[in-house]
């Protein structure tokens, strides 16, 4: 199991999307890798993605490659 979130959600952003993910008890995705998508490119939103638990991010826009990449790069994690 795996989770794509994006910062901006209408009922949970992805920051807080990420720290209930990992609040869960184990064995219900708690440890499961997190791929965060932002239209951020600064370092101070990776840090916090990072911070609530993120195995990895991208940037809005990207090209497939570049998100299968960083998908098989967070799932051999």
């Amino acid at each position: 199991m795996a989770s794509l979130l994006t910062v901006d959600t209408p009922i949970m952003d992805g920051l807080a999307m990420i720290r209930a993910l990992r609040n869960r008890p184990a064995g219900a995705g708690a440890g499961a890798p997190v791929l965060f998508l932002t239209t951020e490119s600064d370092t101070e939103v990776r840090a916090r993605a990072k911070a609530a638990g993120a195995t990895g991010w991208l940037t809005k826009p990207f090209d497939p490659e570049q998100l299968i990449r960083v998908v098989k790069k967070v799932l051999a994690k």
